[in-house]
């Protein structure tokens, strides 16, 4: 091999290499979140790694009724979300009572299942005294009272990109 062709292949390896260095460094998918973003203050709030198949349950307190309401979601492969079951303490304004689903009635809860509603993200606006705890598999992951009340939030799942800025989209 002549001088030139060695130049020319040690650079095309060169190129290869920075080039797989800098997609996997900064561009390539590493992972995917679950992101609490507050809206009016352009910041995340919360994340957590998450995937299909993924359980999240949401507790609140009825505003009128005063009763506990739970709500139960699969995360989908497109990274939506599913609401596979409401679990509440009575039937009350806000309720919906003749939804054409399952319905039975366990420890003290109303549970209306089989809903399978999609949901692309979530929008809140928060309440310091309703809304209270977000569980991920059972473990509880965030309580929103934690937040000053009337939050804008948004939660959507986030693809994470690149091993070394941890860059989120």
């Amino acid at each position: 091999m002549n001088r030139r062709n060695r130049g020319i292949l040690i650079a095309a390896v060169a190129l290869v290499l920075l080039s797989s260095f800098v997609w996997f460094g900064f561009f390539a998918p590493v992972g995917k979140e679950f992101q609490l973003y507050d809206r009016k203050r352009e910041t995340v709030v919360f994340s957590v790694p998450i995937h299909a198949g993924d359980k999240l349950r949401l507790e609140i307190e009825h505003s009128f009724e005063h009763i506990p309401w739970y709500e139960f979601y699969t995360v989908r492969e497109d990274d939506s979300f599913n609401l596979d079951a409401i679990a509440v303490a009575g039937y009350g304004a806000g309720i919906p009572a003749e939804m054409d689903v399952p319905t039975r009635v366990e420890g003290g809860l109303v549970w209306m299942e089989e809903i399978n509603s999609v949901f692309p993200e979530f929008s809140w606006i928060t309440s310091a005294t309703y809304m209270k705890g977000l569980q991920l598999n059972g473990t509880e992951v965030f309580d929103f009272r934690s937040l000053p009340d009337a939050s804008r939030i948004r939660g959507k799942i986030i693809i994470v990109r690149g091993y070394l800025t941890g860059v989120r989209h």
